[in-house]
């Protein structure tokens, strides 16, 4: 796939009898494991009650045979109406059914696209996956079943329960702390801008799965959006912020400035004396002000 930046996995949810999709995505995490199963859902038009899962690490923590769920995977099952159910350690039978799938992605598909080109994008991969698995999976005659994958999806998708109203929000959402003195967040290694008003305040940024932007949110407000730097910038700034924080800056130290200069300026009293050289005129002195007798 043109310049490799990483790994790229492939989630493969399958409905039986074979029905499945598969999503390519650079992570395995819970972000993305939570949007490849919603897109699952999507595709098949409704929600399983069961949704089996081979002990993903980003779903629960394995402590022997026990398996326990994240909150977020049970808050995951809970808002779709379903159970998470985890196979059993050494459980050769159901854990086959999960791992086996993926044989077709390593050995057939993958194959093909080595043969084929390999594809410049994700985006492109996943497309060149869904026409594959429409021609070479869901309408071929099924060995078990003796019947197409499409045809049988027919019918058992009206067995499904509804998708919710709304979307589960898979989205990468996390808090950070404003800087005290510059209106800057850390986000993955980059430092991105907010208004000034947000110094030292608490703020919740967003990043949708696969989206090359994030969003900031203040008090449930949104006051920044930047779009993530492909190449090694480590510092993003809205033009708006840098003018707001430049003004806000000026104006303090411009405070600062005045406060010091009151301070230190001299208090001037009034002169009492005056020392000229040479002759001066002045008015004749009325002294009988200052005689006793003219007083009387």
């Amino acid at each position: 796939m043109g310049p490799r930046r990483g790994p790229v996995f492939v989630h493969d949810p399958v409905l039986e009898p074979r029905w499945r999709t598969w999503w390519f995505a650079p992570s395995l995490d819970r972000e993305h494991t939570f949007e490849g199963l919603v897109r699952a859902f999507e595709a098949f038009g409704g929600v399983p009650a069961v949704a089996r899962t081979d002990r993903m690490g980003a779903l629960g923590k394995s402590q022997g045979r026990r398996f326990t769920l994240y909150p977020p995977a049970g808050e995951f099952a809970r808002f779709h109406g379903c159970e998470i159910r985890a196979c059993q350690a050494r459980d050769a039978k159901r854990k086959g059914k999960v791992e086996r799938p993926f044989r077709d992605v390593k050995e057939r598909f993958l194959e093909e696209c080595r043969t084929l080109g390999p594809p410049a994008s994700i985006d492109e991969l996943n497309a060149r996956a869904g026409t594959w698995l429409d021609e070479r999976v869901h309408g071929r005659i099924h060995r078990t079943t003796g019947v197409a994958p499409a045809e049988r999806f027919v019918v058992e998708r009206g067995l499904l329960a509804p998708l919710p109203r709304r979307r589960f929000d898979t989205a990468y959402v996390e808090a950070r702390r404003v800087h005290v003195a510059v209106p800057q967040i850390e986000w993955r290694g980059v430092r991105y801008s907010v208004p000034p008003a947000c110094l030292g305040q608490r703020v919740e940024v967003r990043q949708e799965v696969g989206a090359d932007t994030i969003e900031v949110r203040w008090a449930g407000v949104s006051v920044a959006r930047h779009r993530i730097p492909a190449d090694a910038t480590t510092e993003v700034w809205d033009a708006s912020h840098w003018s707001a924080a430049q003004a806000a800056a000026l104006g303090r130290s411009r405070g600062r400035h005045l406060q010091l200069v009151e301070a230190a300026a001299p208090v001037l009293s009034t002169p009492t004396r005056l020392d000229v050289e040479g002759d001066v005129d002045v008015a004749a002195v009325d002294l009988r002000r200052y005689d006793p007798e003219a007083v009387r």
